[in-house]
């Protein structure tokens, strides 16, 4: 390749070929070129151009093209799909043709206007994987769209692909949903939150234009009514928050851009916990600098929690304040500080958005769950069951597993659509097969995956149910999966602690012990109460990587909150035991085999991929007394 007008840059790049090109050709080779010539000329070439494309080639039946942006290369893709549907009406079905397209983002070499590199190889790769009419495109296309376009993108998960050294995650645009899709506007029924997102844009414009009292005086469209009402469906569950603009108290108006990011990056955090609904970025802008009362603000946005805070900057350091307050009352419910240096000034506000939004979903779960208990039984809606169950699944007893299980199976029969309540269910089962309180454990752990699966057809995105399916494929050793689905949790919500402990899981298991003990120590952060099994699974990870004094800290604290768990006196025994703590170490033991009569030293740790990790367990058991 000649040096000379050889650069780099980012780019998305698409790759279509014409299915089944061969066995056109070889019925009719003039009329398929003639055929596929008329599609390059009157909607290839007018189609990219519109979206901003470049053509770099065709070979053959292929077409390779160059966007500068992701979200216009997916427009042209689903614009090309929808094209060669309408050119097909009227033609006989054997002379038909179909794209099939792989989309892929990345860096790409330029050099005398012609493109290579790994990105131009996985896009190609990837359109082998579509079928007719369809399109496939990697994660990295996907989390540039996901939020801008409302397409019924489809998970295929990891796949290895030809000369590609890694598994790529990819999705699909299937042929029959582009089919009733528009290309560009891409609407389907506005969902819940799509449409509190309408109304929240209404507030914000409204506000802006004319002030709080224009808004509420009835002066909106009926388009704009009806999204008003449906935030105020939305609402009814009280976990309705609003991220107020993030002070900034660095001294330098030329810092905003920092508060600002920060404050965006929050309310796009906190949206990815679907228990929430978070009130749009956009509507919260006209309060900025605005000293009113707590309960005005919670009105005009229809926001029951506020979440306020500040910015500064010292040096190479910077400090983040935040509070979550009651917008009815004016009650300040939680607060902390975070600081972090300034190495990285976008890591860092990625990092404090994380850790932000994931200490805020787990206080405000809280609070629903609190406000939940409260109601009466007999007044009490799917959401509010789910809540109840997820308390008393909390609670590491075989009755209560059976109670939350009865309670999700209520839940199922009044929502048979609503995933969360199949993976709490499954997470139920799971629980009732690890914790030995079942004598069909194979039998649990299928139903668990089983009912997972179930939830994440309902919701492609539901973080509980990949986090059960890591959690169980891994129980019954089939590590790879249980690593894919931990990750997956991951890529949907970062700052979710569970997601976190999950990974922590799968990792420990795997034997990959410093990156679980990150994981677990990440989550505790986000919320410190992580519960009786991820207790468990740190502890064992301390005492792996000889942190015994660790270990004994952490169980000592879960044994105390859950008295009557079957497992944590166990490894609370043998971390004693590596201290020298000769009498603690065989009290944990008698405790343990009083919960647990059936206790199996030979099995316990069984899950372990490399079995020298099991029998440094077991070694460090047989130090505590336990034979």
């Amino acid at each position: 390749m000649p040096s000379s007008g050889t650069n780099r840059r980012l780019a998305t790049i698409l790759f279509a070929d014409i299915d089944g090109y061969s066995r056109l050709m070889r019925a009719d080779e003039e009329r398929t070129l003639d055929d596929l010539h008329a599609h390059l000329t009157e909607l290839v070439g007018p189609v990219v151009e519109r979206f901003h494309g470049r053509i770099v080639k065709t070979v053959g039946d292929g077409v390779l093209v160059e966007f500068a942006s992701a979200v216009e290369a997916v427009r042209s893709a689903v614009e090309l799909q929808r094209g060669m549907v309408e050119r097909n009406v009227g033609t006989p079905v054997e002379r038909r043709q179909a794209f099939r397209i792989g989309l892929h983002l990345g860096d790409i070499i330029v050099s005398d206007d012609d493109v290579f590199g790994d990105t131009v190889n996985l896009a190609a790769r990837l359109q082998g994987l579509a079928e007719a009419g369809s399109i496939v495109l990697s994660a990295s296309v996907y989390e540039q769209v996901r939020d801008k376009l409302a397409l019924p993108f489809r998970s295929q998960g990891s796949r290895t692909l030809k000369n590609i050294d890694r598994p790529i995650r990819t999705y699909a645009l299937d042929a029959a949903s582009l089919s009733e899709t528009a290309a560009t506007a891409a609407k389907p029924a506005p969902s819940r939150r799509r449409m509190m997102t309408l109304a929240a844009v209404a507030v914000a414009t409204a506000l802006a234009a004319g002030g709080a009292a224009a808004y509420f005086t009835g002066l909106l469209s009926s388009t704009e009514e009806a999204a008003a009402a449906s935030v105020r469906q939305s609402t009814d569950s009280g976990l309705s928050v609003a991220v107020l603009v993030f002070a900034n108290q660095s001294g330098d108006a030329a810092q905003d851009y920092f508060s600002d990011g920060l404050t965006e990056d929050i309310t796009r955090a906190l949206g990815r916990f679907k228990e929430l609904t978070v009130i749009a970025y956009g509507a919260v802008l006209p309060f900025r600098n605005k000293e009113l009362p707590p309960a005005e603000i919670g009105r005009a946005l229809n926001a029951r929690y506020l979440v306020s805070g500040s910015v500064r900057r010292m040096g190479n350091r910077v400090r983040v304040t935040v509070q979550l307050g009651d917008a009815a009352n004016g009650t300040q419910l939680w607060s902390e500080q975070y600081d972090d240096e300034l190495s990285d000034i976008f890591a860092v506000q990625e990092r404090i958005a994380r850790r932000v939004a994931g200490t805020l979903a787990s206080n405000l779960q809280q609070i629903a769950l609190q406000k939940s208990l409260r109601k009466p039984t007999d007044n009490l809606d799917a959401y509010d069951l789910v809540l109840r169950a997820r308390a008393l699944a909390a609670d590491p007893t075989r009755l209560a597993n059976r109670s939350a299980r009865e309670l999700l199976e209520r839940v199922i029969q009044l929502a048979p659509g609503y995933a969360d309540a199949y993976a709490q269910l499954a997470d139920a089962y799971f629980q009732r097969a690890a914790f030995g309180w079942s004598e069909f454990a194979q039998s649990d752990i299928e139903t668990a995956i089983r009912l997972a699966q179930k939830a994440i057809e309902l919701d492609e995105e539901c973080v509980l149910a990949h986090g059960v399916l890591a959690r169980a494929y891994t129980s019954i050793l089939k590590y790879d999966i249980g690593l894919a689905e931990s990750e997956r949790a991951l890529q949907i919500n970062p700052s979710d602690s569970e997601a976190l402990l999950t990974r922590a899981a799968v990792l420990l298991w795997t034997g990959r012990i410093d990156e679980s003990i990150a994981a677990a120590e990440a989550a505790m952060r986000l919320n410190v109460n992580i519960g009786s099994e991820a207790s468990l699974n740190l502890g064992l990870a301390y005492l792996l990587s000889h942190r015994d004094a660790d270990a004994v800290r952490l169980l000592e604290a879960a044994r105390a909150r859950y008295p009557t768990h079957p497992l944590l006196d166990f490894p609370l025994a043998a971390a004693y035991a590596e201290l020298g703590r000769t009498d603690d170490a065989l009290d944990a033991v008698r405790q343990g085999k009083r919960k647990n009569p059936h206790f199996d030293l030979a099995s316990f740790g069984s899950r372990f991929q490399d079995p020298a990790l099991q029998r440094r367990v077991e070694e460090s058991l047989r130090k505590a007394g336990l034979n």
